[in-house]
C-alpha cells in the first residue's frame, strides 16, 4: 500500500508541476499585433521624364541646319549638310524629371549612323565626321548612371561636325540616322 501511496504522490505531485509550467508559460506570453498600411501611389504621378525646349540649332562655317526630333527615349537628327572641314551644327534640348522620383540613365545608346556613298568617299566620311550627346553647361559627355533628381531639368547638346583634319569626298555622301537612344529608370 505504501508503494500504491508513492505513486499516487508522484502523480499528483507531476500534474501540479505540469498545471504550474502552463500557468508559468501562459504568464510569461503575450500575442503582439502589428498593423501597418502603405500606399503605392500611380506611376502617372510620380515618373514623368520628358524631352522639352528642342532649338532650331546653330551652324558654325558653312553647315546647314537640319532637323532634330524627339520622343519620349529618342533623339534623332536628320538632313545636316557639312560642307567644308570645321564645319559643325549644334542642337540643345532639355530633358526634365517633372515627377516625384529620382532617375538615373540605365542606357544610352547611340544609333548606327548609315553613311551612303562607296569606297573612298565612303572611308573619309566615316573617319572625319563626328557626333556626339553633351551637358550644355560643362560640355561633359552624357553618360550611363548620370542622374537626373525629382524636379531637375538639364540642357542638352547634340553636335555633329566634320573634323578639321577630314578629308573631304568628291561627291556628296549622306550620313543618316543620326541620334541617341536615352532610357531612364528609378535611381
Amino acid at each position: 500500500m505504501e508503494s500504491k501511496n508513492v505513486k499516487m504522490l508522484a502523480i499528483v505531485a507531476l500534474l501540479v508541476a505540469i498545471g504550474g509550467l502552463t500557468m508559468g508559460y501562459a504568464a510569461l506570453t503575450q500575442t503582439l499585433n502589428i498593423s501597418t498600411s502603405a500606399t503605392v501611389q500611380s506611376q502617372a504621378t510620380t515618373w514623368d521624364i520628358h524631352f522639352e525646349n528642342a532649338d532650331t540649332g546653330t551652324t558654325t562655317g558653312h553647315a546647314v541646319k537640319g532637323n532634330l526630333s524627339l520622343d519620349t527615349t529618342t533623339v534623332t537628327l536628320s538632313g545636316v549638310v557639312l560642307k567644308v572641314q570645321g564645319d559643325k551644327v549644334e542642337y540643345t534640348f532639355d530633358v526634365k524629371n517633372a515627377g516625384q522620383v529620382n532617375a538615373k540613365i540605365s542606357t544610352l545608346t547611340p544609333k548606327v549612323a548609315t553613311v551612303g556613298g562607296n569606297g573612298t568617299d565612303q572611308t573619309n566620311v566615316e573617319n572625319g565626321y563626328e557626333y556626339k550627346l553633351t551637358y550644355s553647361d560643362s560640355d561633359t559627355e552624357v553618360k550611363e548612371t548620370d542622374t537626373l533628381n525629382a524636379g531637375e531639368t538639364r540642357t542638352l547638346k547634340l553636335t555633329v561636325s566634320l573634323k578639321a583634319d577630314a578629308t573631304l569626298p568628291n561627291q556628296d555622301i549622306t550620313i543618316s540616322n543620326l541620334g541617341y537612344t536615352i532610357v531612364y529608370v528609378q535611381a
